[in-house]
């Protein structure tokens, strides 16, 4: 008798076990490169050509790591519906030097909010009977980013009160001047990996590239390796 209810039980898995949607936990590893970049720092001078006070460089910096959340709809015919939210972040260094301040490899942050939708769909299913499967699929999408700016002179002279040559730098004006000039883009993306299901639990292992203008400065585009932790529902 329980081997006969095993198997009933077995047999109606597919239909309810093997989730229709799902949601959980992305990580990534972005693959990007932003060069080193040095230039004076410069004021006005009533009736003189501008006035070399100092100098600045940036030195650049590669890759970010991010966290961020998903969900998935598996219930749309041919097609299945994926959204995710992610933060991307790293830290780089820049130096800041002027005839009363010495600022030498200071580290700040460079950061970015980034969704993606995407239309995707199974090209090669795989699996276990009754308990597991797994299933190679490619997709395609719409992407938004908001992103923090670099630093540079002109967001020196605002952090500092428009008096560069004190270096004294005023954290509130450096938060507002960032809120100010975020970064905002969009663009669009492909994406191909592995899915596997085992019971109600999900893992993805996937490529994604990302088409948007300078998310990060100076690129086009960026490459990134990601991987999902979730739950069907």
């Amino acid at each position: 008798m329980k081997k006969y209810l095993i198997i009933t039980l077995l047999a109606v898995l597919p239909s309810s076990i093997f989730a229709i949607a799902g949601l959980g936990l992305s990580v990534n590893q972005s693959l990007f490169s932003v060069g080193s970049s040095s230039s004076p720092l410069l004021v006005e001078v009533p009736g003189l050509d501008p006035m070399e006070v100092g100098s600045f460089t940036h030195h650049g910096f590669e890759n970010g790591a991010g966290i961020g959340g998903y969900l998935y709809l598996d219930i749309i015919p041919v097609i299945d519906l994926d959204v995710e939210f992610n933060v991307v972040g790293n830290l780089y260094n820049f130096s800041f030097i002027n005839p009363v301040s010495n600022l030498d490899s200071v580290q700040f942050a460079y950061a970015a909010a980034n969704t993606y939708i995407t239309i995707q769909k199974s090209v090669f299913d795989l699996g276990i009977p009754f308990l597991a499967r797994a299933n190679l699929y490619a997709g395609l999408g719409y992407n938004q980013h908001v992103g923090t700016p670099m630093i540079d002179q002109e967001m020196l002279t605002t952090v500092v009160g428009g008096n560069i040559e004190t270096g004294e730098i005023d954290e509130d004006a450096l938060i507002d001047y960032l809120k100010k000039n975020k970064l905002e883009a969009t663009g669009f993306h492909v994406q191909a990996g592995l899915q596997m299901h085992l019971l109600t639990f999900d893992v993805f292992a996937y490529y994604r590239y990302t088409m948007a203008k300078d998310v990060i400065p100076g690129n086009n585009g960026f490459g990134s390796f990601n991987v999902r932790f979730g739950f069907g529902i």
